[in-house]
């Protein structure tokens, strides 16, 4: 069940520590008007100055806001953080605005030309421009969630502890511990895609005529009709996930590390990739869950645990394949979750023995190192979506579909997100005189000097690029 460095963290009796990864959300929304329209209000003037707002910015373009989290060293408080941020966004809102829940935009305008690029500093502005201009004129619109998570620094000074006889360095030694859980992901998204894909159609103008899929799918944003990376790094290990990210870039197949915008990014806090080789990785980006339109803050407490599940699994067991046969593994994987996101929602998966085999995994893992209730519930429910994919979220959006649209669905879920966020009787308006606010700064006016999130202190930066 468990490979060296599981054994050892188990034996050490530090799983606690090592399932509770240290976390910070990215959620990202598009914001409408009564009628679905794109906006075409300006950045929020109780956010203040958007260039300076560390927590809540807009993405590539004007209608897309982003919300960014401090990094918490439990999961929990992470969503702390975006409940309350999703909530101070929503009330900073013009009146006759709403954000949209769902992933893939509302009907677009034929002309993606008049869509307002975000107003940002001219260098990132210049990048946008050219990243839309090599792009189809819809890539970069659908939107998402990205967990940003690194492993406790308890965990790791512990098993370096035992291993530094196996390694050249403590940051050679981080970075196996970050490739072997990317790895799995990578591999693995096919069944993430199956059971949180959310994105069965597109509405109006996003394809041009006669292009896009005949019927719904699981989850058009995870396919190669959103927004797909131009290259496929090498997993191999961190350095040769570095190298083949560099020779892209040197190549002219991507202008920078930023531009690769796979399912899963290693990261340096400081943005520098040969940081990575000298004092090991910082964190992993990983980007690949649609919107989850049945919550107001776009993903679920359950799904984040499932997401735990996964990190801590990955972490501590076998690597999906030798060094040598895991680049044609992910390759494998790759091609599944494609087969996976183009699937009708409402049958079943052709890879559902696969998936029921995981599962079954994940249930002996977790049976050994004695997770509480609440994973075993996390876990039962993945259960039954793969026993019934009428339980998927992208089959049960398919039940809302009316006139081959989800606008009026998606209506009413942005309306009633609103009036709750309205209820609040004190809502947070810091931002408005105090943009540039810091973690700590945020922290005690959201929560109190002794709120709930706790301090952090670790190698991970906040947010990503």
């Amino acid at each position: 069940m468990f490979d060296e460095i599981g054994q050892i963290i188990f034996n050490h009796e530090i799983v606690a520590n090592a399932s509770d990864f240290n976390m910070g959300i990215e959620v990202e929304t598009i914001r409408v008007d009564a009628a679905s329209k794109l906006t075409t209000e300006p950045y929020p003037k109780l956010l203040g100055d958007q260039r300076q707002n560390h927590f809540i910015k807009t993405d590539v373009y004007q209608i897309q806001s982003e919300i960014i989290t401090p990094t918490a060293p439990k999961s929990a408080d992470a969503m702390h953080y975006l409940m309350a941020l999703n909530d101070t966004l929503r009330n900073s809102l013009a009146p006759n605005e709403l954000l949209w829940p769902l992933s893939m935009p509302p009907a677009l305008p034929e002309d993606k030309k008049t869509i307002p690029i975000a107003n940002v500093a001219p260098d990132q502005r210049a990048y946008y421009e050219r990243w839309i201009a090599t792009r189809s004129d819809t890539e970069g619109i659908p939107v998402g969630v990205h967990l940003n998570v690194s492993i406790s620094d308890t965990v790791l000074n512990t098993v370096w502890e035992t291993q530094k006889s196996s390694f050249a360095s403590f940051g050679d030694f981080i970075n196996a511990m970050y490739a072997k859980i990317a790895q799995g992901f990578v591999y693995y998204r096919w069944l993430i895609t199956y059971l949180f894909g959310a994105s069965p159609l597109a509405e109006q103008h996003f394809f041009k005529p006669g292009e896009g899929p005949t019927h719904y799918v699981r989850s058009l944003r995870s396919s190669n009709f959103g927004l797909s990376a131009a290259i496929q790094p090498d997993f191999t290990s961190v350095r040769h996930y570095v190298n083949s990210i560099e020779d892209n870039i040197q190549g002219g197949k991507l202008f920078s590390e930023a531009e690769y915008h796979g399912s899963v990014r290693i990261k340096s806090a400081t943005g520098h990739l040969q940081d990575m080789l000298k004092n090991g990785a910082d964190y992993l980006e990983i980007r690949m869950l649609d919107l989850d339109p049945s919550t107001a803050v776009g993903v679920r407490t359950s799904t984040v645990r499932f997401f735990r599940i996964l990190l801590t699994y990955f972490m501590m067991t076998d690597p999906l394949a030798s060094a040598d046969q895991i680049n044609g593994k992910l390759t494998q994987g790759i091609a599944m979750n494609e087969v996976v996101a183009m699937e009708n929602p409402m049958q079943q998966t052709i890879y559902h023995h696969e998936a029921q085999t995981f599962i079954d995994q994940l249930q002996q893992f977790g049976a050994t190192i004695q997770w509480g209730p609440e994973y075993q519930e996390v876990l039962d429910t993945m259960q039954d979506r793969i026993d019934n994919p009428r339980q998927t979220p992208s089959a049960t959006l398919c039940d809302h579909i009316v006139d081959e649209s989800l606008t009026s669905y998606a209506l009413m879920m942005a309306n009633r997100y609103q009036r709750r966020a309205r209820e609040n009787p004190r809502p947070f308006t810091g931002f408005q005189n105090h943009p540039d606010m810091s973690v700590e700064e945020l922290r005690q006016q959201l929560f109190g000097v002794n709120g709930r999130p706790e301090k952090f202190s670790s190698r991970q930066s906040k947010g990503s690029s």
